[in-house]
Formats: C-alpha cells, sequence, structure tokens
C-alpha cells in the first residue's frame, strides 16, 4: 500500500506527515513556508518521491461545525497540487488539532516554544489529522 501524506495547511506554514507503508501510523515529516510555491513544490517534490495516491488536508471547521473563511483558501491549495500531480484529497475536520498536538508534545517532555521555532508543532498537527483518516479507514 502507498504511503499517505497529511497536511496542516496555515496561512503561513504547511505542517507535513506521513503514513508508514501499511497505512496504520502517522509521523510527522515536516514543515514547509508558504512563501510563493515553495510548500507547493516540497510536497508536489514528495508526492512524486513516494509515489502517493492520497492527501488527507485538515479543514479546519468552526465549533458549531461550519466551514471557516480560510477553508476555501485550503481547498485552492489543494486544487493546484491535483492540477499538477495525480492525486486525491481526502478533508478531516482539524478542530483543535494544534491544541492536541501541542499537549502530545508536554506530555513527551517538549517545549512548545522550542517546536513552534523548529515548525515541528504544524508537523505534529499534520500526524494527529493523518491519525485520525487512517483510524477512521481502519474501521471501515
Amino acid at each position: 500500500m502507498p504511503v499517505i501524506l497529511g497536511l496542516d495547511v496555515g496561512s503561513r506554514k504547511v505542517g507535513i506527515a506521513l503514513s508508514d507503508e501499511s497505512a496504520m501510523l502517522a509521523t510527522p515529516h515536516s514543515t514547509v513556508e508558504r512563501n510563493g510555491r515553495k510548500a507547493e513544490n516540497a510536497i508536489l517534490k514528495l508526492i512524486k518521491e513516494l509515489g502517493i495516491k492520497t492527501v488527507v488536508v485538515g479543514l479546519p471547521y468552526s465549533t458549531s461545525g461550519e466551514r471557516t473563511p480560510i477553508c476555501r483558501e485550503i481547498e485552492n491549495f489543494c486544487r493546484r497540487l491535483m492540477k499538477r500531480a495525480n492525486i486525491r484529497v481526502e478533508y478531516m475536520d482539524e478542530s483543535l488539532t494544534t491544541v492536541e498536538a501541542e499537549a502530545k508534545l508536554r506530555e513527551s517532555g517538549k517545549r512548545i516554544g522550542d517546536m513552534r521555532k523548529k515548525g515541528m508543532l504544524d508537523a505534529a498537527a499534520a500526524a494527529i489529522i493523518l491519525q485520525s483518516y487512517l483510524n477512521l479507514k481502519d474501521t471501515d
């Protein structure tokens, strides 16, 4: 089974996570700045290198479950990826994933400020989004 890519798309950065080959476990990979097409190009390179066919992307719904203004921006970002690569995009609710990522990093003894500087908070949030998808997929 091919590796699945998870993305936490923010206004300034994109957190990236990858599944293992059995699509059971998500792991934080990296964070890329959204300067120009830098993030898109880095993601497309990963897609090509790893033969990725499915990309799971978090959408930030409001607490009432409604779409937020950034949802359209994220979907536009994903459409640009789909135009340049033969991928399928699956969307997941990403509500509170950054909060969950911070809690998990704290539990592991990491300093959140250091993780933000290194960009690992966004990658950890991407891993939570991807893991949620993998867990749902496993129950199907």
